[in-house]
């Protein structure tokens, strides 16, 4: 069959005799050629099939020359299972004893590695800070940012003496129309607050606040009722008011005793503060409160001459608040704080709210309002440049504004650092030096949640300061205990941050 396949193939190479074939052969020629290649398929098919048959039976022969070992193949492949099977299981109790060993031996190892890792946090931005310190000193050593063109010192000094002047004169005007009653007797007032220690934020517009002392009218006394002996300052003060005995001195008194006089004596004189100012023979500070208002109102009317040209009394529950304008329309505001002194000290129980709109009428909160003041004074004396230090402050209270920290816990710090460091420190040419020292120092603070009450269990308060025995006896008192909540103090810590970075725009860009 392949031979007539190969000579067919070389009938057709043969080039023809003849330039034409006759059609007879060129039809037999065309049926060959379409025999050969059915013959040619067929061949093809039947190679094919007789490879398969060849496979199948090399298979067929395989399986049975293997099948008398295939109970030794399915053991073998049974011990190889479980060989894996068993290893698997090894290896997973030891990889968790090797886990377990590893943690209780690493555990001391990676609290040590997190312990020096925030270590070194803390240290690379410390020196980060100091980086910038030193710019900043640079700086200032260069171009003296701190002098008068920086933040020009405006203490409202001339306004505060105007306004303490001129309440001098009412509060003896005050004192006259009181003389022939049973009311409280004004005393001349005392400056407190940011105005009058120098640092009232330039910002803002100024409150002269003052305290007013309240003295007993003739015939009565003021007994301090200061609550539970352990709370200092004291929040549930209150004032009692007593009579006392006036025989012997009722002519120089010019009146009678109301203890042992009779009815009949008594019938043209009552106690006016009994009666109208107190409520349960304690003195009620809303009363009091509106009875001083009438009476400042009467005394700006009986003025004499004054460089003010109207004054008005607004209402206020527990103070006396006025708006007062001069003859150049400059609008002063004025709170006049009450309050009643304890002892010979400088502590007054005082009319100001510890909380606002909480404070019953008849509670007199201890107040250090008047001691603080002193302290200023007292520093302001001894400074020998013109009361620099008071530009800290400005500085601590402008960075401050949005932050949780208050104005006082700053202001007790830098009281702290004024005691401790000498005056000569806080020269101007000290300034960094010094605005660093606070903010460290209220970092320690933060950090052991403990900052000391100035006035309280604290020995380095000046002893020009007059302050009572249980205040310098007492256990130093802890502005920072509320920081022993977790959350608070991390946002301590966190605005700490916040006051060095706002500090550092401060002093280089100037705000």
């Amino acid at each position: 069959m392949a031979l007539a396949f190969v000579f067919s193939l070389l009938a057709q190479r043969v080039p023809c005799v003849g330039d034409y074939l006759d059609e007879e052969t060129l039809n037999r020629m065309q049926q060959r050629e379409e025999y050969l290649q059915e013959q040619m398929t067929k061949l093809l098919l039947e190679i094919e099939e007789m490879e398969m048959a060849r496979s199948r039976m090399g298979l067929q022969a395989l399986l049975f020359a293997l099948l008398p070992y295939w109970k030794i193949v399915s053991v073998l492949c049974l011990f190889v299972f479980l060989f894996w099977f068993m290893w698997k299981i090894h290896k997973k109790f030891r990889g968790v004893e090797d886990n377990s060993g590893v943690e209780s031996s690493s555990s001391e190892e990676q609290q040590q590695e997190q312990q020096e890792q925030q270590e070194q946090q803390e240290q690379e931005q410390q020196e980060q800070q100091e980086q910038q310190m030193q710019v900043v000193k640079v700086k200032a050593k260069d171009e003296f940012v701190f002098a008068e063109e920086f933040w020009p010192i405006h203490t409202h000094q001339e306004d505060g003496e105007q306004i303490l002047s001129l309440l001098h004169h009412l509060i003896d005007i005050c004192q006259h129309i009181a003389a022939d009653t049973f009311y409280p007797v004004p005393a001349h007032t005392t400056g407190v607050g940011s105005v009058y220690e120098g640092w009232c934020p330039l910002v803002n517009k100024p409150v002269f606040c003052v305290v007013v002392p309240l003295l007993a009218p003739r015939g009565h006394t003021f007994h301090l009722d200061l609550g539970a002996p352990e709370e200092l300052p004291a929040r549930n003060s209150r004032v009692r008011v007593q009579l006392e005995c006036t025989c012997g001195r009722e002519q120089e008194m010019r009146m009678r005793c109301f203890l042992h006089a009779s009815a009949a004596e008594l019938r043209n004189q009552k106690s006016n503060v009994l009666r109208n100012l107190c409520t349960d023979s304690y003195l009620d500070v809303e009363k009091t409160a509106q009875w001083f208002q009438k009476l400042i109102r009467n005394a700006w009317k009986c003025r004499h001459s004054s460089t003010m040209r109207s004054l008005n009394v607004t209402q206020s529950k527990r103070s006396c608040r006025l708006r007062v304008t001069d003859v150049y329309k400059k609008i002063f505001l004025v709170e006049m704080l009450f309050g009643v002194q304890q002892d010979d000290t400088d502590i007054f129980l005082s009319s100001q709210e510890t909380e606002i709109g909480t404070t019953p009428s008849t509670i007199w909160p201890q107040s250090c309002a008047v001691a603080e003041a002193k302290f200023f004074l007292l520093v302001a004396a001894r400074a020998k440049e013109r009361n620099f230090y008071i530009r800290y402050m400005q500085v601590c209270t402008y960075i401050l504004a949005g932050l949780n920290f208050s104005v006082y816990e700053l202001k007790t710090v830098l009281m702290h650092l004024l005691t401790a460091i000498p005056l000569e420190g806080w020269h101007r040419s000290y300034f960094l030096e010094r605005i660093d020292d606070i903010l460290r120092y209220l970092r320690c603070c933060v950090e052991e949640k403990h900052l000391g009450h100035f006035f309280i269990g604290n020995e380095d308060v000046p002893a020009e300061i007059i302050l009572p025995q249980d205040f310098r006896e007492s256990e130093p008192l802890n502005l920072f205990e509320h920081l022993e909540d977790p959350e608070r103090h991390e946002q301590a810590l966190q605005e700490l941050e916040e006051l060095q970075d706002r500090l550092l725009s401060l002093l280089i860009y100037g705000k």
